[in-house]
């Protein structure tokens, strides 16, 4: 097994959980190992290693260094290796990839899914969208992709030190978005059928394939991370006090009862085209804007998860 560790995630908390936590769990394990240098680093050494040989590859950080090792795993828009598995351990500031997944926070816990866990084949999402040079380009997500008031959001917190940790962050972050968001007039098609089209004044659009982002927001609280289709929920027109006063309903998942908020029909493709660009998150990383076109891959990836008795005595 490769482990890819993000040693500046957590404004360094990852690395010395690395050294005092993990590696000593290692002890006695046949594995090797590499820290990220740059943004982006993470996808070129997954990309080698699996090209090498590697079945099982390790990302150690946050749900940003999640994405990039995930990205490692396909090369033009094709996976590179369906038998290798990706494995996760969270140390990073959201954490919200684990969430669905159902694994504990705790490190060591973590680290006994990656040796004693089992696999499952899990959905990816494929994104279309413009980056920040101009140009169309094509990136792969696990949890969730949002664009709107969730990408200010995340432009925030991932320029802060965010050093109050993941809730508080993100919950600052939330706060000064919402303080300075405008909807934009935006058009949602679903799996290509112009009928379906849906118009708004958007505050934000949330394709979930997983169930949280924003450090705990349940954003998508229906999603199933292997069903083959996106939960989409967006939000239009709500004001900015609205905003602030129904934020906590989102941590619990019931801001679905809110007028200004629809959980669409499930789908397996979507576009969305806004009247300006608004910023777009994937996997709580910032990436580029709208216009964006939202694909699903069923069961695509392999990933390592909690086996079912492990999961039967957390139950019990």
């Amino acid at each position: 097994m490769f482990f890819i560790v993000n040693p500046s995630s957590a404004n360094g908390r990852t690395l010395k959980a690395w050294k005092s936590v993990l590696l000593p769990m290692l002890e006695n394990v046949d594995f090797d190992s590499s820290f990220t240098e740059k943004r982006n680093h993470a996808t070129e050494i997954a990309a080698e290693k699996i090209n090498g040989g590697e079945n099982l590859i390790v990302a150690v950080g946050g749900d940003g260094t999640f994405n990039e090792v995930l990205n490692g795993f396909f090369n033009n828009g094709r996976i590179i290796n369906d038998q290798c598995v990706l494995g996760l351990i969270s140390s990073g500031t959201g954490s919200d990839t684990i969430r669905t997944m159902g694994h504990s926070a705790d490190l060591k816990s973590q680290m006994k899914i990656i040796l004693e866990g089992t696999t499952k084949k899990t959905d990816v999402g494929r994104a279309a969208f413009v980056d920040f040079e101009g140009k169309r380009t094509t990136r792969f997500f696990l949890n969730v992709a949002d664009a709107g008031l969730g990408g200010d959001v995340v432009d925030r917190v991932n320029r802060t030190t965010k050093i109050l940790g993941g809730k508080f962050s993100f919950l600052l972050g939330s706060v000064k978005g919402v303080l300075h968001h405008e909807p934009v007039r935006t058009t949602i098609i679903f799996d290509d059928d112009e009928a379906s089209k849906f118009e708004c004044p958007l505050n934000l659009i949330a394709a979930g394939n997983g169930r949280y982002f924003g450090g705990g927001m349940m954003i998508c609280p229906n999603a199933v991370n292997d069903d083959g289709l996106f939960d989409v929920v967006s939000i239009c027109g709500a004001g900015r006090l609205r905003l602030l006063t129904r934020m906590n309903m989102i941590y619990r998942g019931e801001h679905l009862e809110m007028k200004e908020v629809t959980e669409h029909p499930r789908c397996r493709k979507l576009k969305i085209m806004s009247e300006k660009p608004v910023f777009l998150d994937l996997d709580g990383e910032q990436v580029g804007t709208t216009d964006m076109e939202l694909e699903i891959l069923p069961g695509i990836l392999q990933v390592k998860t909690v086996s079912q008795q492990s999961a039967q005595n957390q139950q019990s």
